[in-house]
C-alpha cells in the first residue's frame, strides 16, 4: 500500500489507493487502507480530507441498485457491457472526462468520448454510439458503480428503452464488482496518460484515439480471452 501510495506521488487518499489496488488484483477495503494510512501517519497531498458521506439515495433508489452480474456466467459478445468515467488532466485546460464501455466478454472497448462535462447526458451520448456500432439484441446488461449519472432518470430510460437492463456494483460492495473496466482506466493512465506531459484536449484525445483504437482494441493481448487483442478474439469467434 505504502508503494502505491508513493508511486502516486501522496495525490490519492485511500478511497483512490484502495481503487489502484483493486484493479491491479489485489483485494482490500477503502475502511482497511484508510487504517493503515493512519497507522502509517500519511494521507493525501490534497488540502480537503476524504470525508464519508452518508447515502444521499433514497430506499426507493436503493431498491433499484442490483447487481445482475455478480454470478451471472457470461458467455458472449454483447451480454454483459461495462462502463465507468475516469479524469484526465492536462496542464493548459484542466480536467477532462473519459467515458468507456467495454465488452465484458471480449475486453473491447466499444465506444469511448472524451468530455468536458461527465452528466448523464454525456454518458447516453456514448453508450448511443455503442448501440449505432454493435447493434445489441435486447437483455444486453450495462453494469456500472452507483454514480449519479448511471442512476439518473434519463440514462435509465434510455437503457429501458431499448430493452436492456441496468445493472450496479452492490450498496455494500467490494471494489472488485467492476474490475475489468477499473483495470483498463488503470492500464490507460500507466501505459499512455503518464507517459505524457498534456497540455490540452486535443492532445489528449490523440493519445487515446491511439491507445484505444491502434493498441488496445487491435494488438493488446489478454491471457483471459487466449492472448489475443479483443479484436482478434471477437474475429476468432466467428470463424470456429
Amino acid at each position: 500500500m505504502i508503494k502505491e501510495y508513493a508511486n502516486l506521488k501522496g495525490y490519492y487518499g485511500a478511497p483512490k489507493i484502495t481503487k489502484n489496488l483493486c484493479a491491479k488484483g489485489i483485494k482490500c477495503s477503502v475502511s482497511k487502507v484508510s487504517r493503515a494510512m493512519k497507522t502509517l501517519g500519511i494521507r493525501s497531498i490534497v488540502a480537503e480530507k476524504f470525508v464519508h458521506r452518508k447515502s444521499s439515495m433514497s430506499e426507493e433508489e436503493k431498491s433499484k441498485i442490483v447487481n445482475l452480474i455478480k454470478n451471472l456466467e457470461i458467455t458472449g459478445i454483447n451480454q454483459v457491457w461495462t462502463t465507468d468515467i475516469t479524469y484526465i488532466k492536462t496542464i493548459d485546460e484542466g480536467n477532462y472526462y473519459l467515458i468507456t464501455y467495454m465488452d465484458a466478454y471480449s475486453r473491447k472497448i466499444v465506444a469511448w468520448n472524451l468530455e468536458e462535462h461527465q452528466t448523464s447526458n454525456e454518458m447516453i451520448e456514448t453508450l448511443k454510439k455503442a448501440v449505432d456500432e454493435r447493434n445489441p439484441e435486447p437483455g444486453l446488461i450495462i453494469h456500472s458503480d452507483k454514480g449519479s449519472q448511471m442512476r439518473s432518470e434519463s440514462y435509465r430510460e434510455f437503457i429501458s428503452s431499448h430493452n436492456f437492463a441496468y445493472s450496479y456494483t452492490s450498496l455494500n460492495h467490494s471494489c472488485d464488482e467492476n474490475a475489468a473496466q477499473e483495470s483498463f482506466h488503470a492500464s490507460l493512465k500507466k501505459e499512455c496518460i503518464y507517459q505524457h506531459k498534456i497540455r490540452n484536449y486535443l492532445q489528449a484525445y490523440s493519445l487515446i484515439y491511439n491507445y484505444i483504437e491502434n493498441f488496445y482494441n487491435t494488438k493488446r493481448i489478454h491471457s483471459s480471452i487466449n492472448y489475443l487483442s479483443p479484436c482478434d478474439f471477437e474475429k476468432s469467434l466467428h470463424t470456429d
